[in-house]
């Protein structure tokens, strides 16, 4: 029998996001019919959207949101996703969709998180640092998600300019 994973992943994406990134973004949310045809992630199917039949308490969210600008800042999107997804899946996208993500992200710090779904805590947490993606396990250091990205240093979460 497999476990479940509830993963919530909530960022704001940078104002220069490319166009094909945003694409093949709401491919995987579910959002757009088809994948572009130059995908960067190696995942051919909505990977960030949860099966009609599973049940997820208080349900699935997906969203992917422009925001308006403020204060002299160009616009952004803010991304959310809650879904519901089995651990062989869990462990495919884990050290993918966090650093395809990061790339593009304005936050920098905690990102989300993904727990076993009989769990109270989580099982992981995800940050990012300077286009790196990162993950923790409950009470573990953050450790890279690419043996290219540098050491995790953030003490906050913040949103950059």
């Amino acid at each position: 029998m497999s476990l479940h994973y509830e993963w919530t992943l909530s960022l704001r994406l940078r104002p220069d996001a490319p166009a094909s990134f945003l694409d093949e973004l709401r491919f995987h949310l579910g959002l757009a019919a088809r994948l572009p045809d130059e995908p960067e992630l190696e995942i051919d199917w909505p990977c960030l959207v949860t099966e009609p039949d599973d049940v997820l308490p208080g349900g699935s969210v997906r969203s992917l949101v422009a925001q308006r600008p403020y204060l002299n800042r160009p616009g952004s999107f803010g991304l959310f996703v809650r879904t519901f997804v089995l651990d062989d899946v869990m462990y495919e996208l884990m050290p993918a969709v966090p650093a395809w993500l990061a790339r593009w992200s304005s936050t920098q710090g905690w990102i989300g998180q993904a727990r076993e779904e009989l769990s109270l805590h989580p099982s992981f947490n995800f940050y990012v640092q300077d286009g790196h993606a990162y993950a923790a396990g409950p009470g573990g250091s953050v450790e890279p998600l690419n043996a290219l990205a540098p050491p995790f240093t953030l003490s906050y979460t913040s949103d950059t300019p």
